[in-house]
């Protein structure tokens, strides 16, 4: 079996430098350990080929893989995939078969498909994509409507298709950059994707609401776990849940609020609980559990906030107790 080869591009995985016969079950190995495990079946006579090469982007599998015609059939089981594959086509004809859907691709059309659900992917004229796997979290934060887009053809001459192929295409070409970075990438792609999709097949509306909340939900939760964290910005929080910095500001704006301002109310009402609770004894305590650094601005927005200031409020609890 022919090592990997590695590039300043990516992992190439080529089957030329193999004898004939331990190609295709070399290819067969790649492709399953890569992707997720399926059964593949070469549809032509000829000596089989192929080239598989896989870079990482922020969190994301960018792949481009070239092969003589193929057929990949992905059985119900589950291993524990939890990936979205975004195909973009290079080759004359390609079909993915799932969701009770068959979708035909074109050059330069796009699908998007679950991993973890059966498909069987047809490449009769050979194989010659693009393909990103994308985390499951990652994608439904990005796609809200992506149930209603599942196994959908995205043609490239439809209303932003042409936009999603050229980006799609020049996020694969791009050299490897650092993670904020690839993950920044990555929720471009995928935003004007979503866009895409709905221009071409409408919005499921009540599911996509749904999302939204879900989505806002999951950041709120993730900021009160964290209310102690003093290094906490836009960039910071998008990063770690996975969604883009402009996607993270729409969420918040649609509440009338910022992100940074729902934190600021989230530590503030955290300190005056344990403050009316008697629960610390000094005020910088407070500031310091809270993600506070500066215990003077700390005690301008709390006063403006509960009309005491936290050195009032803690002392009024101690007059409390005497009584």
């Amino acid at each position: 079996m022919t090592d990997q080869v590695a590039t300043e591009m990516a992992i190439v995985y080529p089957t030329s430098a193999l004898k004939t016969k331990e190609r295709f079950d070399y290819w067969q190995d790649v492709v399953c350990s890569t992707f997720v495990p399926t059964t593949n079946r070469q549809l032509a006579d000829e000596p089989f080929d192929g080239r598989l090469d896989v870079t990482m982007k922020g969190g994301v599998s960018y792949s481009r893989i070239k092969s003589h015609p193929i057929q990949y059939e992905r059985d119900p089981r589950d291993d524990g995939s939890d990936q979205y594959f975004i195909a973009l086509s290079l080759c004359p004809n390609a079909y993915v078969s799932q969701c009770n859907r068959v979708s035909q691709q074109r050059p330069g059309d796009i699908v998007l498909f679950d991993s973890a659900r059966p498909y069987t992917c047809t490449f009769p004229a050979g194989d010659d994509q693009i393909v990103l796997a994308v985390p499951r979290t990652l994608l439904e934060l990005h796609i809200p409507g992506h149930a209603h887009f599942l196994n959908r053809t995205l043609e490239s001459t439809s209303t932003l298709g042409s936009l999603a192929t050229t980006l799609l295409t020049e996020a694969w070409k791009a050299q490897p950059v650092p993670d904020t970075l690839g993950e920044q990438l990555n929720g471009a792609c995928l935003d004007v994707l979503s866009s895409a999709f709905e221009a071409a097949y409408g919005s499921a509306t009540i599911e996509q609401t749904s999302h939204r909340d879900r989505q806002v939900e999951k950041v709120k939760q993730f900021l009160l776990r964290n209310l102690d964290q003093t290094d906490l910005t836009v960039q910071s929080i998008s990063a770690a849940v996975h969604v883009s910095p402009r996607t993270l500001n729409r969420l918040f704006a649609a509440e009338g609020t910022t992100v940074i301002r729902w934190l600021w109310q989230q530590r503030l009402s955290a300190s005056h609980a344990v403050l009316i609770k008697g629960q610390v004894k000094q005020v910088s305590q407070v500031a310091l559990s809270f993600g506070f650094t500066n215990l003077s601005h700390f005690s301008r927005a709390f006063k403006q906030a509960y009309g005491l200031s936290p050195q009032q409020m803690l002392r009024q609890y101690r007059v409390h107790l005497a009584f």
